[in-house]
């Protein structure tokens, strides 16, 4: 304790910052695969035929934008995937498939496409990791397979789930 104008006074306090362990998950980009498109060839010269998405909402022209965040550094976080179902009776969740974003698209023909996994209802993991720098990129690219027996179709769609969990 002082006096002013005499004294010269100096008090303390203590100043808390309390930062949370926090996973975090980022998705955009509901797609659209038009093979009524004008810019498509359908059929293609082989089925099965491999098909980039005609339109996205996200900033990868080939799929989706996909990040995640966590700032612990003793838990790993798991990323997973599953679709809802088929898209129509002749037409199956397991003819989408993903890949890590710039994958070189699959040739016609060739079944099952190297380097691309199919989507299933089930939950599967597609990648785990510790603490981030920030958010970590994990875009992901999506390609259709067009097969001899789908049906037409004027707009048939899936649900696609994205699930971080940590432990």
């Amino acid at each position: 304790m002082g006096f002013a104008p005499g004294d010269t006074l100096v008090d303390t306090l203590l100043v808390t910052v309390r930062i949370p362990s926090r996973i975090g998950l980022y998705v955009n980009g509901n797609t659209e695969f038009d093979l009524s498109d004008p810019g498509v060839t359908y059929p293609p010269a082989a089925f099965p035929g491999y098909y980039d998405p005609t339109l996205v909402a996200g900033g990868n022209a080939d799929g989706i934008d996909l990040q995640v965040f966590s700032n612990s550094g003793v838990m790993i976080w798991q990323l997973e995937t599953s679709g809802s179902g088929d898209f129509t009776p002749t037409i199956a969740l397991d003819q989408l498939y993903y890949a890590i974003d710039g994958t070189g698209n699959p040739p016609d023909g060739i079944d099952p496409p190297a380097g691309w996994t199919a989507f299933t209802n089930a939950y599967v993991g597609i990648a785990s990791g510790g603490k981030t720098t920030g958010w970590s990129s994990r875009n992901q690219d999506y390609v259709f397979q067009a097969e001899t027996d789908d049906d037409p179709t004027a707009g048939a769609t899936v649900i696609i789930y994205y699930r971080l969990y940590a432990q």
